[in-house]
């Protein structure tokens, strides 16, 4: 099969691993320039992972996402503040008989392609693996995931859909039957929150430190908290999803507990990475406003309180300097103002 990964980082790295280790061709789309993955040259991009994953070898390096147009499957694997930029110049390209995997279906940009374009659309609740690019170029993966949640659009393609994942990369996802079901089953918005919190001072002053290491019962507390609204404000659109603890879990295949228990067995094992060095982080362009943002939209759509995550908001908002509330232009062009909870859920099921 032929599958091009629109995101170099390393989540689109080991995705574009994992499929060609199971012999398809795979393409690599740059959306932000040159990548800072591996050796590119003459139109291939060669790199290896290591850790929880390994593989080594070379993968087709695409010009642009033009490109993607004769490509029959797509992975999107850009970070949610990249969305913006990419869903419009994606929007572009997709054709009746393509196939688009969003890799943890934020903000519901899996919904957004589904109204806006012709291509049949994958939703997963997060990405098939933790990974971080080394100084060497080379990809360091923490794990690959055992179980998450796969819906798809139009309704009457899941089980092909499905199908069409394990095909590409083996059986890691479990058939749902709305988009909202992956996107409320994203944790990392939520335990991200809970581990930049109580660490601010330390990814201020750019310190080296551990993300596990460092997730101790102050920041638990806070994720727990954030976590109990998110499966709340599921429960009122009538999905049921799985605690952060139980994610983490299955995730990283450690013995169930609380999660400062589960965070301190992770870093035993040597699966935890470092945590940011910088405010300007994934862990805040993407989770808040593309994730936690989201979540607090949905609660006030279906009358569910969300002063903990709100109050995580507005702490974040006030400790970057950033308006992050304003920063997600698809709440508004997927119009989910006045939209009532019941057809949010006609949207998402197809």
């Amino acid at each position: 099969m032929r599958i091009a990964v629109l995101g170099a980082g390393a989540i689109g790295a080991v995705s574009a691993a994992l499929a060609a280790s199971r012999g398809h061709e795979v393409a690599i789309v740059a959306p932000r320039g040159a990548p800072r993955l591996g050796q590119a040259g003459g139109g291939r991009l060669a790199f290896r992972c290591a850790g929880g994953f390994a593989w080594e070898g070379e993968v087709t390096l695409l010009d642009g996402i033009a490109a993607l147009a004769d490509w029959p499957v797509i992975l999107l694997a850009t970070p949610g503040d990249a969305y913006p930029a990419v869903l419009p110049a994606l929007q572009a390209v997709l054709r009746p008989g393509q196939t688009v995997i969003c890799s943890g279906a934020l903000s519901l940009a899996p919904l957004w392609l589904a109204e806006r374009t012709p291509a049949e659309v994958v939703a997963w609740g997060t990405t098939l693996g933790t990974a971080r690019i080394l100084p060497d170029r080379s990809v360091q993966v923490g794990t690959l995931r055992g179980r998450f949640e796969q819906a798809a659009l139009p309704a009457a393609r899941a089980e092909a859909l499905l199908a069409l994942t394990h095909a590409l990369f083996g059986d890691h996802v479990v058939p749902v039957d709305s988009l909202l079901v992956p996107l409320l089953s994203n944790i990392n918005p939520i335990a991200h929150a809970g581990q930049v919190i109580p660490n601010l001072s330390r990814i201020e002053q750019g310190e080296p430190w551990q993300l596990f290491a460092n997730f101790r019962e102050t920041g638990a507390r806070i994720a727990g908290a954030i976590d109990a609204e998110r499966i709340a404000v599921a429960a009122a659109f009538g999905v049921e999803v799985r605690s952060l603890a139980r994610h983490y879990h299955l995730s990283y295949h450690v013995p169930e507990g609380s999660i400062a228990e589960i965070a301190a067995a992770i870093e035993a094992a040597g699966r935890g990475p470092r945590g940011p060095a910088s405010l300007v982080h994934r862990y805040t362009e993407e989770d808040i406003p593309f994730g936690l943002v989201v979540y607090e939209t949905l609660g006030a759509m279906a009358g569910v309180p969300t002063p903990n995550l709100t109050a995580a908001i507005t702490l974040l908002c006030c400790a970057t300097g950033r308006p992050f509330r304003t920063l997600n232009p698809l709440l508004g062009e997927l119009e989910l103002d006045g939209c009532s909870p019941a057809e949010l859920l006609r949207r998402c099921a197809g």
